[in-house]
């Protein structure tokens, strides 16, 4: 990969064309509601200099020669406003602007800009695009903002920073993956996770169910989830500070700084601590002691336990320096990231099992090159580069001797010590070390034709120790490697006055596993097994808009998802390695209309639909199977699951202020695997999927108001519900009908309120969390917390 490296620095390296005495204007257009205007006009008077800004509303003005003009900025819809500016020779100039909206005009006009989540959305893509910078001003978590979203359903096995899995459209676990501006989040370690990342880092959320394309690389079976951050070059500094139940405490602070030179610095660090210590009761939480008659004794609501062992600490930063809009990088960034997290085992799989010591700290460095440039060499041609180094290092420590009951009180003494197992105590320490790159291009053809190319390759490699523990017994103790790789290339156009978009696209999958295991035969002795898989996959989608209310999209793919690290090499302790597993594949059918925004009556009212069909036929689909008595097991291909669903998204609003939304999901996945490879009927056949909600759905009440208290203040306030209905653990023929493990179905509800200040700097924020304190499960017999308050405050610093 040195040649990689070799080509950035080339890149970097090359000669800049002479200074000109001229300087640069840039700056955002935004609504007094702090919304950012597509499509505003922006013209330096007297001069031919005149740009349009983007989806994002920023614009950029470039080469002026020096001096004192006059800027008029005009939209549909919206008062021209006439601004004194000065251009100081090698020098950007920012410029930020509020717009107000021309009340006579829009009586006779309609808005035609467009945010660049809608934009996002019109492609042939079965796509949801979430812009959050309302959701900034709530206590709201990414996982939050998630599950509310049509096809999605995001479980956590209990509070703060506990575990999570994801689950689009039916397709869940590794199915689905995780990006960052397009990089894989796999390598940044568990505190920069999707589960921790605080949302003011993050100004926009793409969610791509079953079919994804080229530009995020991955083996992505289900659906991808790529969280933008802000690509705005503008001087800001922006602090939160939120507390509230479980003595939770969150901590954000990013910003950005660009010198005249083009130096820039950016910084984003958080801090999240909470002891997690809500109540829980019912199934599993018990106790039993010499008044008891040593029989179990249930908790209840009224007589609730405490958890006791499950606190969660994580700190994280992230920092960037490089240049920033050069005549050789757009961007050009050094990275350094680097995060701590240390938080309590509280329960095994199940509540049933409860620990009182046993801890996971996870320590991550990971430095990091990237690098930028539109219309690099020749016009047309874009260039996304990155390249980064991860190393981690896990402690799993079980080194008690006491055994704690749900009171927290000692109930035994084991000898050998370890409350997890029963082979003694543990201080397993697990290092990964992880190296990634990736290369975007895109190339803009003629007659408006754009060819897309993308290639990511990674390597892992895992060690493991334990000074308590027989060498035999060690995970990891010889190294284990994986290695994979992802090409794709993509062809897209837009015809008939921009009413068609397609993309077509082609992949290629690659992955390589080489696993050392001791075995035992007269003696111990290393064992390698070697897996090498390749496989191509490819696709297309495709929209068109009838009219400025209708659009019909269609997509589909036959894709492929390699093992991950933790399915082929095991996780240490758990998790048992399986080096013969064969990659998941599924051919992933779209079909989607979106109808709206329909005016109802006046222009005031509206509604907006949104329908989604879709089909999943998965073959050798990775499945965890317990293999002992103390839920250990490994991964393990069963052939085969596949179904249909429906997903529906329904909004209406009155003046865009206040909005009623509704949306549900309807997914009928089944084994449909006849008989097994040896010819015997397989019991289970045409069994719904086990252990996946088959039913969710959204209800939510959204209301703004401006200038309520305060003259150019706005109030923000929300109700909100979400149900799950209930889903069996295991394959529903299996069992009588008393002894079926069951998720039971939850309805909850949240509430919230905030309030901006005038000068947009401040705002305050309270929000609600299961109102009604109900009892709330994800997973079976992990009980979710019950009600909490929080209240955040923001603030922002921006530089005109």
């Amino acid at each position: 990969m040195k040649y990689f490296f070799i080509s950035i620095l080339v890149v970097c390296c090359m000669s800049l064309e002479a200074q000109t005495r001229t300087g640069e204007l840039q700056g955002t257009i935004i609504d007094k509601m702090g919304r950012p205007l597509p499509g505003i006009s922006v013209l330096i008077d007297g001069t031919k200099k005149g740009a349009a800004t983007n989806f994002d509303g920023i614009y950029n003005l470039k080469s002026i020669v020096s001096g004192n003009y006059t800027l008029i900025v005009s939209g549909i819809g919206f008062k021209t406003e006439k601004l004194s500016i000065r251009i100081n020779p090698d020098e950007i100039t920012n410029r930020d602007i509020i717009l107000i909206e021309d009340r006579s005009e829009l009586s006779e006009v309609v808005i035609k800009g467009k945010t660049k989540a809608a934009k996002i959305e019109e492609k042939g893509f079965s796509v949801t695009a979430i812009e959050t910078q309302k959701l900034k001003s709530q206590n709201l978590g990414l996982n939050s903002i998630l599950t509310r979203t049509t096809g999605i359903n995001v479980r956590t096995s209990g509070g703060v920073g506990s575990d999570y899995n994801y689950s689009l459209n039916g397709m869940s676990g590794n199915a689905i993956r995780f990006f960052i501006d397009g990089i894989p989040m796999d390598y940044f370690g568990s505190s920069y996770s999707i589960n921790n990342l605080p949302v003011s880092l993050i100004d926009r959320i793409d969610i791509y169910k079953g079919v994804v394309p080229v530009s995020l690389g991955s083996d992505a079976l289900g659906g991808a989830i790529n969280l933008v951050t802000n690509q705005k070059i503008s001087n800001f500094l922006e602090a939160s500070y939120s507390f509230g139940s479980f003595n939770t405490h969150k901590i954000a602070l990013h910003g950005q700084w660009q010198l005249k030179s083009g130096l820039t610095t950016k910084l984003s660090t958080f801090y999240t601590y909470s002891d997690n210590n809500y109540k829980v009761w019912g199934k599993g939480v018990h106790y039993a002691d010499e008044s008891t008659g040593f029989k179990a004794v249930e908790f209840t609501r009224d007589n609730p336990a405490e958890r006791f062992n499950d606190d969660f600490q994580t700190t994280s930063a992230k920092l960037d320096i490089g240049f920033t809009q050069k005549k050789w990088a757009d961007q050009f960034f050094l990275t350094l990231l680097a995060s701590d997290t240390k938080k309590g085992i509280q329960t095994a799989q199940t509540m049933a099992r409860v620990f009182g010591k046993v801890r996971n700290n996870e320590q991550v460095i990971m430095p990091s090159i990237s690098y930028k440039k539109t219309n690099l060499i020749t016009k047309g041609l874009d260039v996304n580069a990155f390249a980064g180094y991860t190393y981690t290092e896990g402690v799993l420590i079980d080194t008690s001797h006491v055994q704690y009951d749900w009171r927290g009180m000692e109930i035994g003494v084991r000898e050998s010590g370890g409350e997890m197992g029963y082979d003694g105590k543990s201080e397993y320490t697990q290092k990964n070390q992880s190296q990634i790159y990736r290369l975007n291009t895109t190339y803009q053809l003629p007659s408006d034709f754009k060819l897309g190319f993308n290639y990511l390759y990674s390597t892992t490699r895992i060690t493991g120790e334990d000074p308590f523990t027989p060498e035999y017994r060690i995970p990891y103790l010889e190294p284990q490697n994986i290695r994979s790789q992802f090409a794709g290339l993509s062809l897209e156009t837009v015809k008939f006055n921009n009413k068609l978009r397609a993309n077509a696209f082609v992949k290629y999958y690659g992955y390589n596993a080489s696993i050392n295991d001791l075995e035992y035969t007269d003696e111990w002795e290393i064992i390698e097994y070697k897996n090498k898989l390749n496989n191509w996959g490819g696709g297309f989608a495709a929209s068109y808009r009838f009219s400025p209310e209708l659009l019909i999209k269609t997509s589909l793919e036959q894709a492929t998802r390699m093992p991950s690290p933790t399915e082929a090499l095991g996780d240490g302790v758990t998790v048992n390695n399986n080096p013969f597993i064969n990659p998941e594949q599924s051919f992933n059918v779209n079909l989607g209309t979106i109808l709206g925004r329909y005016k109802l009556g006046s222009s005031r009212h509206g509604i907006k639909i949104a329908v989604n069909t879709f089909y999943r036929d998965v073959t050798d689909k990775l499945l965890f199977t317990v293999i002992d008595g103390q839920g250990n097991g490994e991964f393990r291909n069963i052939d085969r699951i596949s179904g249909t669903g429906i997903e529906l998204d329904f909004i209406y609003d009155f003046d865009y202020n206040f909005k009623f939304k509704l949306n549900g999901t309807y997914q009928d996945l089944r084994n449909n695997l006849e008989f097994d490879e040896d010819g015997r009927e397989n019991i289970v056949y045409r069994d719904r999927m086990r252990n996946e909600p088959y039913f969710m759905a959204n209800a939510g009440l959204d209301y703004n108001v401006s200038d309520y208290i305060q003259k150019n203040s706005k109030i923000f306030a929300y109700l909100q519900s979400s149900y799950t209905h209930e889903f069996f653990l295991r394959w529903p023929s299996l069992g009588s009908e008393e002894n079926k493990s069951i998720v039971p179905s939850q309805l909850v509800f949240d509430a919230g309120i905030g309030y901006t200040f005038p000068s947009k700097k401040f705002i305050l924020a309270v929000d609600i969390f299961n109102m009604f304190n109900e009892q709330v499960y994800d997973n079976y017999l992990l009980q979710k917390p019950g009600r909490a308050i929080f209240l955040k405050i923001n603030y922002k610093i921006t530089q005109q």
